[in-house]
């Protein structure tokens, strides 16, 4: 039995005739009907009632059609999508993503990502950078995003991010009430001053703004958004993090004299030796590429 069988059969019963069977498939009479009786010897009997006026199925034949005609949608779906995943419509998608990189332009890529090609598999795990590095050694994921710069040389780069960071807090914090911020008032009002370890760089300039008086506060990333929502303390955060709460009035950005501009910065890599990427995975490529693009928050290099 093969899948030509199949299709014969499907076509017969759907057409009600061998001869117009063979004009749809654009193939003889005689070669259709070759193709039924080999496959009424596959399953033991004949499919369709011969000598009448008219082409009705046998009994066997009425028992048999659903299962060809699912054999044979079956097969016409799995073309369908393979043919997807050549264009880059189809097929999945599997990346690893630091937890704090989940969001924002991120899952708004993905979303966008469905909306234009709803038949993509996607499935995201998160990790801390090892635990990235891990899942593409395993081979769970092809495509990770992660703390930049990394030092490990099998790995390149496909998109490097830099994300500005900006001081926040409440809206109704001491600090959002005055104009003008010294480093002093952040050390002096912040209270407590939220420290978030984004970068060496930016861990080294926020050390510099705890006060000697105080005990030192080190948070991750979420702990701190949410603290700030709850009207406590001030942080450093990414602008994306924050973005639309500053839009709705309840986080405020805060403008500090004298502290420099500085990002948080992370990478798409893959293993060097991944030569190739595959159309699904150069769909998502793209797709993040102009989500980071598009947002005014972020930087591409």
């Amino acid at each position: 039995m093969d899948t030509n069988q199949l299709i014969a059969f499907e076509q017969v019963v759907r057409h009600g005739s061998f001869s117009k069977a063979a004009r749809i498939m654009d193939i003889s009479q005689p070669t259709i009907s070759i193709r039924i009786q080999n496959l009424e010897r596959a399953v033991g009997g004949e499919l369709f009632n011969r000598g009448g006026s008219r082409l009705e199925l046998s009994e066997l034949g009425r028992t048999f059609l659903p299962f060809a005609q699912k054999a044979v949608e079956t097969l016409n779906k799995g073309v369908e999508l393979a043919q997807m995943a050549k264009e880059g419509r189809g097929g999945k998608i599997v990346i690893g993503t630091l937890p704090t990189l989940a969001a924002h332009y991120f899952s708004s890529t993905l979303a966008k990502l469905h909306k234009a090609n709803p038949n993509l598999e996607v499935i995201v795990h998160t990790g801390h950078n090892q635990e990235i590095l891990e899942m593409l050694h395993n081979g769970l994921i092809k495509l990770g995003i992660m703390t930049y710069p990394f030092f490990n040389t099998e790995l390149k780069s496909l998109l490097h991010i830099k994300e500005p960071l900006m001081f926040v807090s409440h809206c109704k914090h001491q600090l959002a009430r005055k104009a003008e911020i010294d480093i002093k008032d952040i050390r002096e009002l912040a209270d407590p001053f939220l420290l978030v370890d984004w970068s060496m760089e930016a861990k080294r300039y926020q050390l510099e703004l705890i006060s000697q008086k105080r005990a030192e506060f080190e948070v991750p990333p979420p702990t701190a958004y949410d603290m700030l929502k709850n009207g406590m303390g001030a942080a450093l955060l990414t602008e994306t993090m924050v973005a639309q709460d500053i839009a709705d009035g309840t986080l405020v950005k805060l403008n500090v004299n004298g502290f420099p501009q500085i990002y948080r910065e992370s990478a798409l890599v893959q293993f060097k030796r991944e030569t190739d990427i595959s159309p699904s995975l150069q769909t998502f490529i793209d797709a993040f590429k102009d989500e980071v693009k598009n947002n005014s928050c972020c930087l591409v290099k």
